[in-house]
Formats: C-alpha cells, sequence, structure tokens
C-alpha cells in the first residue's frame, strides 16, 4: 500500500505499518464517516501524529475490511445467531 509508514501498534505489540486515514478508508471500502465510528468503537488501531492528523493500523484495517461495511467488524457480527429483526 502506498504512503505508509512504520511505527509501534500499541494494540499489536508490534512494529506495524500506519497508513493516513484517507488512504484507510479507501482500502478498507468504507465511508470516512464508518471509518471515525470504527476509531469511535476501537475496531481499528490508530495514533495521532504531532500535526493533528491520524494514522490507522494496516494490520487491524485488515481485519475490519473483510467485513466491509457499517455494523463492524467481522466478530461482531458473526456473534450474533438466530437474531430477527
Amino acid at each position: 500500500m502506498l504512503n505508509t509508514c512504520y511505527f509501534y501498534c500499541e494494540q499489536c505489540k508490534k512494529e506495524r505499518h500506519f497508513v493516513p486515514l484517507h488512504r484507510a478508508f479507501k482500502f478498507a471500502g468504507v465511508s470516512r464517516s464508518t471509518m471515525y465510528y470504527w476509531i469511535d468503537k476501537q475496531w481499528v488501531h490508530w495514533r495521532e501524529l504531532p500535526s493533528g492528523r491520524r494514522i490507522i493500523c494496516e494490520e487491524s484495517l485488515s481485519h475490519s475490511a473483510k467485513g466491509n461495511s457499517d455494523a463492524g467488524p467481522p466478530a461482531e457480527k458473526s456473534s450474533r445467531k438466530g437474531t430477527a429483526a
């Protein structure tokens, strides 16, 4: 992925590639507001740079992008069994 940088991810406990927010939501195929929702729910790992910009851990983004929806990461959706609306 282009425009990545390498930082220590506190949640992964490893050195990981981080991507700018605008590339993260394009990579995941979701809207900017969905990406902020994922950040608020701590479904993706992120850091704030001294400039105030947020960058996203590419590894955590890969897990969340597999679900590719506003409803949350796949683990959250798969735990719902037989619920009827």
